[in-house]
């Protein structure tokens, strides 16, 4: 009887040996299980100062070609833009750093020496991978990071322009310069800043994997070469 009653708590713990085994191991968190993996330089910091940078002084050339397009301005008209060109002026030096920072996280993870080639390798879209091949991206970044900062001029042109298009003068209402503007402002950021910042954005969104959507490919388009389509679109 006791052999018996042996027999069966063996048989029964085997049974609750087996039944543990067909139940799965819990994982040791459910966000390492969804988290991506994170590989090479971590460029996101730096992604969203230039992109925030680089919309601000696209609303920046529209506000400004607006206003250039009016048949009347006053002086107070011109308050708005000239306290953005002044921001704008000022954030370089911080643009500037975003892309320093992009060069060091690069060479510090062995990504930097190879980066033209391996960006070009992650293309797929055919278009993208010749316009990428006829540039440097490593080069630009480079460029950037050593001259971004004299670019102030691409920044305070546009106003600069309109305060000289205010030149028939008569007395308002309100005390204040009336203002015939005679033309339209003049496109500005062509190969210059807007241009440099959109092909560092879209650099940065391919060395990433990434693929250009519609919008910021307008922009750079724009940017980079002029034409009469240019909508100044935003990334």
């Amino acid at each position: 009887m006791i052999k018996s009653r042996f027999s069966h708590l063996k048989l029964s713990a085997l049974i609750a040996v087996f039944a543990m085994t067909l139940v799965p191991y819990p994982r040791t968190s459910a966000g390492s299980r969804l988290s991506p993996i994170v590989t090479g330089a971590d460029l996101g910091n730096e992604q969203r100062i230039i992109a925030k940078y680089a919309a601000d002084l696209v609303a920046y050339d529209k506000q400004t070609q607006a206003l250039g397009k009016r048949a009347r301005l006053v002086s107070s008209d011109l308050d708005d833009v000239q306290n953005r060109s002044e921001d704008l002026k000022r954030r370089l030096s911080e643009v500037q750093n975003a892309v320093r920072e992009i060069v060091r996280k690069l060479k510090a993870a062995n990504e930097f020496d190879d980066l033209d080639t391996n960006i070009v390798a992650r293309i797929t879209d055919a278009r993208d991978k010749s316009y990428f091949q006829q540039n440097s991206f490593k080069k630009l970044l480079e460029d950037a990071s050593n001259d971004l900062a004299s670019y102030g001029s691409d920044v305070t042109t546009p106003v600069d322009n309109l305060r000289r298009k205010l030149t028939s003068r008569t007395a308002s209402p309100s005390g204040d310069s009336l203002i015939r503007a005679h033309h339209a402002a003049a496109p500005f950021f062509r190969n210059g800043l807007q241009c440099m910042l959109s092909n560092i954005q879209v650099g940065i969104v391919w060395r990433m994997g990434g693929a250009e959507d519609k919008a910021h490919q307008n922009t750079r388009i724009c940017a980079c070469q002029g034409g009469a389509t240019c909508s100044g679109a935003a990334i």
